[in-house]
């Protein structure tokens, strides 16, 4: 439908009552034979006393977990498990509300939120099983949603992580509820994951958009849907895997929900940046070659005349660096060739590519060389 294939494919699945292991050997094959990699969001739909994961962390569950890694083990291809997603909201089980709040006198340390703490236990618990069973061919995913509820101090999301060493990637999920809901008002691609993006983008792991997608109503998503894929190529480049919410279900989530949203996603995915398939070997890494490749930040910014972009570059390369308007259009070329190793700097007078002076608003310089790809966002004010 989108004249494209799917890279990952993720669905859900819940702990069974019974506590019989019960991998998704089928549906995984399924994705497989597609030529996708299986995403397996796995809820906990569990019990414990005092509270549902304390079931976990007494080790309950610790025979349908080890039974379940093993499963996971025998069938051998590589996939992404993502469990206890959107901890920081109030709607399942597994979340911290749910699980002691802002106590501090029900589990472990006195000085931490009992609803955080005994997420990270009980995460920590299901990844040491895993472990000890032998998995190595899971990716592990640990995704807040992109709004604490209730917001307060106790149920921010970085509360919930629960280790590099036991987290492989970071999901962000958000929603675009629109006129849909009684409590909700439209809200823009760089608006909904923006705050949430920035509090992880620093942490050392890769990132993705573990779910997301926009309503019809109230707004105009055609557009919505163009902007997510201007900024996960251009700004947000710590992303490196999207998932869209397919359903109709509280409103219309779907990419076909109108021909123009349909027409947006399908004309956005034809982007080569955005791959059919996920690589089988593994490239070199973007993020270490950009802490020896300097792209400095615009000054004057704001600026209301000419701006200096400066860049330093280790060695000798290939270099483009453009400036594109916040609808991803290149407005400018700046430089577009051979540089040697060194300081650059180049002077943007902030006129397009005919000479005509930009209008105020919002712009990025786009800088490209040896496959790596770094942003940074001018504000012009005249």
């Amino acid at each position: 439908m989108v004249q494209k294939e799917i890279a990952i494919e993720m669905f859900y699945t819940g702990w069974p009552g019974n506590r019989v292991p019960d991998f998704p050997a089928a549906m995984c094959d399924a994705i497989m034979q597609k030529g996708a990699v299986p995403h397996i969001t796995w809820e906990p739909w569990v019990s414990g006393i005092p509270s549902p994961l304390d079931g976990i962390i007494d080790g309950s569950y610790d025979a349908y977990l080890a039974g379940y890694a093993g499963q996971t083990k025998s069938w051998g291809k590589p996939l992404f498990i993502r469990v206890g997603h959107e901890m920081n909201g109030n709607w399942y089980p597994w979340c911290g509300q749910s699980n002691g709040g802002a106590t501090t006198d029900g589990f472990g340390d006195l000085l931490k939120p009992d609803g955080p703490e005994r997420f990270v236990a009980a995460y920590r618990k299901i990844r040491q099983i895993f472990d000890s069973v032998g998995v190595r061919n899971v990716s592990w995913v640990w995704c807040p949603n992109n709004f604490s509820t209730p917001y307060e101090s106790w149920n921010q999301p970085e509360l919930y992580y629960p280790g590099d060493d036991v987290v492989d990637w970071i999901g962000l999920d958000g929603y675009n509820w629109g006129a849909s809901q009684s409590w909700s008002g439209w809200s823009s691609f760089y608006d909904t994951f923006n705050e949430i993006y920035n509090r992880f983008k620093s942490y050392p792991k890769p990132l993705m958009i573990g779910e997301f997608a926009s309503t019809e109503l109230g707004g105009n998503k055609g557009p919505w849907i163009r902007d997510v894929f201007f900024y996960t190529k251009l700004l947000y480049t710590r992303i490196k895997a999207i998932t869209w919410f397919n359903i109709n279900s509280e409103t219309d989530w779907r990419v076909n929900s109108s021909l123009a949203a349909l027409t947006a996603y399908q004309e956005s995915v034809a982007d080569p940046y955005y791959l059919s398939s996920v690589p089988v070997t593994e490239v070199h890494s973007p993020e270490r070659e950009l802490t020896e490749l300097t792209f400095a930040a615009p000054s004057p910014n704001p600026s209301n005349g000419a701006v200096r972009l400066r860049v330093t570059l280790p060695q000798g390369a290939l270099c483009a660096l453009r400036v594109c308007n916040v609808l991803g259009q290149e407005v400018r070329t700046i430089v577009d060739g051979m540089l040697p190793a060194g300081p650059h700097e180049f002077t943007w007078d902030t006129r397009d590519q005919y000479g005509s002076d930009l209008p105020t608003g919002v712009y990025f310089a786009l800088l490209q060389t040896n496959g790596v790809r770094s942003v940074q966002k001018i504000i012009l004010t005249k």
